[in-house]
């Protein structure tokens, strides 16, 4: 039994991984000709890319600066990113896989290529549904739920996508 739970997590794990990557194994399989020059497209992926990147690193350092204080043992944290959005660092995530795949499609030729835009959506579908938000969320809940300054935090800081912080009166 053991063997077979362990073999369905790798596998599961290794389908997580052939999926996300997607849009670079399409990219890596085309021929040099097909970079020929860079396009809006091109600029476009490569910022979504760069500013989800930059979503991530910044807000997994608050994060872990957060933590490293030991001040804030019982808190949650709501400063930097956090302020604009409750899980920043999964924003970042999902916006640089749907960059580096809006890359991706400069390179399209068949209609299966689009299924690139699996890597995205499987990033949201894990993040938004399964295992990111919806466990943080109730963790969160169980934690902080009956504090007014959290209540606060929830009802105005949107989940994922960052908008500036609500002043509070």
């Amino acid at each position: 039994y053991q063997r077979r739970v362990h073999g369905g997590a790798w596998h599961l794990q290794a389908v997580w991984v052939v999926i996300m990557c997607l849009p670079v194994l399409l990219i890596n399989n085309k021929p040099a000709q097909a970079y020929s020059r860079i396009t809006a497209v091109d600029v476009l992926g490569w910022i979504l890319w760069l500013v989800g990147f930059v979503c991530e690193v910044v807000a997994d350092t608050q994060k872990h600066a957060f933590r490293a204080d030991a001040a804030n043992r019982h808190k949650f944290i709501r400063n930097g990113l956090w302020a604009w959005s409750r899980h920043p660092n999964y924003f970042g995530e999902i916006l640089l896989w749907i960059g580096i795949t809006v890359v991706a499609t400069n390179v399209f030729e068949a209609p299966t290529d689009w299924l690139a835009f699996l890597s995205p959506i499987f990033s949201m579908v894990i993040l938004l549904g399964v295992s990111g938000v919806p466990m943080l969320e109730r963790r969160s809940l169980e934690r902080w739920g009956k504090d007014p300054e959290y209540q606060w935090y929830l009802e105005n800081t949107p989940c994922l996508v960052p908008r500036p912080p609500k002043r509070r009166d």
